[in-house]
Parts: structure tokens; C-alpha cells; sequence
């Protein structure tokens, strides 16, 4: 099958190829089209899949949005959120679907190995498969992609793919505050560097059809459980390391320590970025244990890469200033691992904080 790939484009251009165009035939075309994102779906991952799920659905077209496992309840007030398909609580449907798909779509991850046991299902499914991302490095497993990684979110791609379809006045509120939560986590509240000025264009387009974007930030940041807020207290004060000769700090909980404050998905979410914020600290990493391996966050300043230490000491990825990864090894084992490597990097570390 031809491979059709858009990359390293600049961000007004990506979509500007009549593939683009192409590819809305054929999903007009299609009564089989699946939306998939990563493992653990954060608010990006599910407000693109959605996002094109309702706007579909809005322009008379199917599609069934598929996920590897569940993401945090303050994510469930999006349109779309009952149907979606989860391979943790249904597993023969969601490959199934994945499988028999006519279309598949590859959103806010650019590996298969990033969707966990719905994997062999992707690697092998006939549908005809469309990548749109904004990761570092993507891998050559898919029909069309749509990659950009000076974009701040995949959101900020789906709506300039609905804007290069000449759709974009039809956005409806459901559409629209979607797209506008994946902006706004992928982006920090529009604070980090990969946010410009057509980031902020595209909001204000988001804003002007109706959708309150104050309600989606209160949903998403304004919701706390008494034990969430107890667990992240606990973190600060009793398990945050500070290492100022490396510019560096390590958060870490054990699953008997999450567990004892009732820990939900969603709970550490930004703990990585509180410890990030401490004055000379340029590295950040927050390590928690799950049920089933060590999971990694880490956060840098300036010019070193929180993706390569990640990808060259634990097989991770992400953005050059954001990245996570996971290991088998143990908690202790992982922790002292990112402590012993601390001198390795000082020098990099030690940069200004602006």
C-alpha cells in the first residue's frame, strides 16, 4: 500500500497537500473508521479522538473511539465519553474493531507499543492507518502521517486538519471543548515553550463558538478528592528528594502509599511539574509503582532532553522537555538508577531558570 507521509513541514503547512483532502473521501466513503490513542489517555489523547468523534458525527459519519485502558474521571465530561471502547474491560470488541476497521486513525502516539495489549491488534489490522501526532521520532508503521512536533498538542493538529477540510465553522461546542482540553494539558495552560501564537488563535476560534473555556479548566484542575489532595500533601512533605548540586528532584510513591489515600487515576497528575518549579531545579522525575511496573514522568529546563535520558536509560519518549517511560525493575532499584545518573548530568542541569 503507498505510504503517504507529511513531516517536519512547518505548522500552517502539515495539513496543505491534497491527501489531506483524500483522506476525507475515503472516510466518507468508510463505515468502519476507529479512533485510537495511547495507554493511560491523557487529556490529549482523548480530546483528539472525541474531538473527531463528534465532528464526524456532527457531518454524518461513524466511528467508534477505541483505548487501551481507562484515563481520569475528570476527564469523563466530554460528548462521546459513554461509547468509548475500553480493551481493559472488553478485549475481543476492541480488537475486533481494531482489526476490522476500514480506517484506522493513530492519535497522540507515534509507536505501537505505546497502546500496551491493544499492540498486536494494530500491528495487524488491514484498515488503512492515519498517524496524527506531535511526538519526537515517529516510527514507520502506518499508511499516512500526519506528524508535527513543534505542535503543542495533538488537538492543535485536529483542528487545523478540520480547518484544511474548510470545516472549520461548523465546529460545534462539543467539538470544540474538546479540542480546547488537549490544548490546554498538553500545553500546561498555555505556559510551555511549544505554544504560539496559532495556538492562541486556535483557542480564540475554539472560544468564539460558545464552548466556556473557564467550566473546561474548573473540570479539569478544580475537582479534587479530599484524598487526592492528601496523597499529593504527602508527596511534597515526606517524599520529595532535592538534589541542588544536580539541579535535580525525584518524587516517588509505592503502590501500599497510593493505595492508602485511595488513589485514582488522575490523582499525581502535574506532581512532576510541582517538583519541576522548585527555584534551580532543571530535572524533575516522578516515580510511582502500579500494579504492574515502575512508571516514569520526567520534566526538564532548557536545553537538555528529558526525552533521550528517558529513551537511552529506560526505553521511553515524549517531547524534548516532557517524556515518560516504565520498567520492571524495582521501585528502589528504578529510583536509585535516576539518582546514580544525577553527576553524569550536573553540568547539562545546570541551567538558569528563566
Amino acid at each position: 500500500m503507498l505510504k503517504v507521509y507529511i513531516y517536519g513541514m512547518e505548522a500552517m503547512d502539515i495539513f496543505a497537500d491534497d491527501r489531506a483532502s483524500e483522506l476525507l473521501v475515503r472516510l466518507k466513503n468508510s463505515k468502519r473508521i476507529v479512533l485510537t490513542g495511547h495507554r493511560g489517555p491523557d487529556g490529549d489523547a482523548v480530546g483528539s479522538t472525541l474531538a473527531l468523534w463528534n465532528h464526524f458525527k456532527e457531518q454524518g459519519i461513524k466511528s467508534t473511539v477505541v483505548f487501551p485502558d481507562a484515563y481520569p474521571k475528570f476527564l469523563h465530561w466530554m460528548n462521546g465519553h459513554d461509547d468509548i471502547v475500553l480493551h481493559s474491560e472488553q478485549p475481543e470488541l476492541a480488537e475486533e474493531l481494531v482489526k476490522e476497521a476500514q480506517v484506522l486513525f493513530i492519535q497522540d502516539y507515534n509507536d505501537p507499543s505505546r497502546v500496551g495489549d491493544l499492540q498486536h491488534a494494530v500491528e495487524n489490522t488491514e484498515a488503512f492507518t492515519v498517524m496524527i501526532d506531535h511526538h519526537q521520532r515517529p516510527t514507520d508503521f502506518v499508511d499516512m502521517m500526519f506528524s508535527d512536533e513543534k505542535s503543542c498538542s495533538t488537538c492543535e493538529m485536529i483542528y487545523r486538519l478540520i480547518e484544511c477540510w474548510d470545516e472549520a465553522s461548523k465546529l460545534s461546542v462539543n467539538t470544540a471543548s474538546c479540542i480546547y482540553c488537549g490544548i490546554m494539558t498538553d500545553s500546561g495552560s498555555f505556559r510551555f515553550p511549544s505554544v504560539s501564537s496559532r495556538t492562541h488563535l486556535i483557542a480564540a476560534a475554539l472560544i468564539e463558538t460558545g464552548m466556556d473555556h473557564s467550566v473546561i479548566h474548573a473540570r479539569v484542575y478544580d475537582t479534587s478528592r479530599e484524598g487526592k489532595l492528601k496523597l499529593v500533601g504527602y508527596a511534597l512533605s515526606e517524599k520529595l528528594q532535592v538534589f541542588p548540586e544536580y539541579h535535580a528532584a525525584i518524587i516517588s510513591l509505592s503502590l501500599a502509599e497510593l493505595e492508602k489515600f485511595g488513589y485514582e487515576k488522575g490523582d499525581t497528575e502535574g506532581l512532576v511539574n510541582t517538583a519541576l518549579s522548585i527555584q534551580g531545579v532543571n530535572f524533575a522525575a516522578f516515580i510511582y509503582e502500579s500494579t504492574d511496573r515502575i512508571k516514569m514522568s520526567f520534566r526538564s529546563i532548557g536545553d537538555f532532553s528529558a526525552r533521550d535520558f528517558s529513551d537511552k536509560y529506560f526505553g521511553g519518549g515524549g517531547h524534548h522537555n516532557a517524556a515518560g517511560a516504565a520498567s520492571s525493575d524495582s521501585l528502589d532499584q528504578v529510583v536509585s538508577k535516576v539518582i546514580k545518573l544525577l553527576p553524569d548530568y550536573s553540568d547539562d542541569l545546570d541551567y538558569p531558570a528563566p
